[in-house]
């Protein structure tokens, strides 16, 4: 019987497996990956794995010094907002991007 978290890797590795050829060539350097669990808070708990590289062990790039990530205080300006004009919100999930994003490292 295979359990809920062996499913959740295997969903991520089956989506994540186009981006690995294991390609030794001059100039690239070796970067780790490793696991990250969460479970959703929906009706079934669904559980969810994500392979991430570990960034951290690698030179941050000079031109950008920190990560894009949305600031709680914006995401709460942009509800308020939203909210006090009758607005609607769309959302959607868009499950590995960032594989078709170009990189300057070589990696």
């Amino acid at each position: 019987m295979t359990s809920h978290l062996t499913k959740a890797i295997e969903k991520e590795m089956k989506n994540v497996r186009i981006a690995f050829e294991r390609i030794v060539r001059p100039g690239y350097s070796f970067c780790s990956t490793h696991m990250i669990f969460d479970v959703n808070m929906d009706v079934s708990f669904t559980r969810k794995a994500r392979l991430v590289a570990d960034g951290h062990k690698t030179k941050p790039p000079t031109s950008i010094p920190h990560s894009s990530v949305v600031l709680r205080h914006s995401v709460r300006i942009a509800l308020t907002i939203t909210s006090l004009n009758s607005l609607e919100i769309s959302a959607c999930d868009i499950e590995n991007a960032y594989l078709n994003a170009p990189c300057r490292e070589k990696l």
